[in-house]
C-alpha cells in the first residue's frame, strides 16, 4: 500500500518537499515504515533516529501497525523541548558510529568528551554449575522489545539528568558469534569524568533492568543465563 507522510522542519528541507509517499506491505509496523523511508530517501536517513512518528495525530511506538488511510507525520525534535534519547533494539550489526552521531546531534558543540562502550561476545564463560568454559560457539539474545526500549529510555534519561549528558544506546538480539557486539553505548558530556561515570551507569543499569536474556551455546550443550532463575539444557551431541 502507498502511505503519504507529512514532513516538517529539517526533514522537509532534507527531502525538499513537505510530503512524500512510501510503498509498504500491509500490516507493516512504524519501524518498517522508517526503514522504507531511509532506503528511498537517503538524504533523510541521518535525521530519522531523532524523530518521532505520529499516526492519526498521536505519537506511535515502533511496533504499531500502519493501516491504509492512516495520517502519518514525521516529527523532528520540537523547538524548546527536550530531545528523547536515541535507543534501539535491533537484529543487525551494531555500530559505535551510529550512537556517537546520535549524541553529537543532541549535544552539539557542548561536548568536551564522548565515552563509548561496546559489549562483545567472548568465547569463555561459566556454565550454570560454575565451571569455566572456553568453548562458547555463539549466543542467542532474546528481548521483550517494547518494554526493553522503554526501560532503556528511562536509563538514558536518568543518566542524562544526573550528569547533564546526551546518551544513545542500542542492543542487538538474535544469534551473535564470538567477537560480535551485543551492546553499543555513547555518552557525551562537557567533561571526561562525567562521561565515564554516566557510561558505566548506563551499562550497569541496562544489565540489571532491561528485559533481555541470552542463551550460551558451547560444543556440548546450551543454557540460558537468567541469574538465579537460569536453567541449562543439554543439547544433542
Amino acid at each position: 500500500m502507498t502511505v503519504p507522510i507529512q514532513l516538517f522542519a529539517s526533514l522537509k528541507d532534507a527531502a525538499k518537499t513537505s510530503q512524500i509517499a512510501i510503498e509498504i506491505p500491509e500490516n507493516a509496523t512504524v519501524a518498517q515504515l522508517l526503514d522504507a523511508v531511509a532506503r528511498e530517501f537517503p538524504d533523510m536517513k541521518k535525521w530519522l533516529p531523532h524523530c518521532r512518528v505520529a499516526v492519526n495525530e498521536e505519537y506511535a511506538s515502533n511496533g504499531q501497525i500502519v493501516r491504509d488511510g492512516d495520517e502519518i507525520a514525521l516529527i523532528p525534535p520540537v523547538s524548546g523541548g527536550a530531545q528523547s534519547p536515541f535507543v534501539a533494539v535491533v537484529e543487525r550489526e551494531l555500530s559505535l558510529d551510529e550512537v556517537v552521531r546520535a549524541v553529537q546531534a543532541e549535544i552539539g558543540g557542548k561536548a568536551g568528551a564522548i565515552c563509548t562502550f561496546l559489549g562483545v561476545v567472548r568465547e569463555s564463560s561459566r556454565d550454570l554449575e560454575g565451571q569455566v568454559r572456553d568453548d562458547i560457539e555463539f549466543l542467542d539474545y532474546e528481548a521483550y522489545a517494547p518494554m526493553a526500549r522503554r526501560e532503556m529510555q528511562k536509563i538514558a534519561l536518568e543518566a542524562g539528568t544526573k550528569w547533564d549528558a546526551a546518551v544513545a544506546l542500542t542492543h542487538r538480539v538474535g544469534r551473535l558469534g564470538v567477537g560480535e557486539a551485543s551492546v553499543a553505548i555513547a555518552v557525551a558530556t562537557a567533561h571526561r569524568g562525567e562521561s565515564f561515570e554516566a557510561c558505566r551507569y548506563v551499562i550497569e543499569e541496562l544489565k540489571k533492568r532491561v528485559p533481555v536474556w541470552k542463551r550460551e551455546t558451547a560444543r556440548d550443550g546450551f543454557w540460558w543465563v537468567e541469574g538465579s532463575a537460569g536453567s541449562k539444557t543439554e543439547a544433542d551431541k
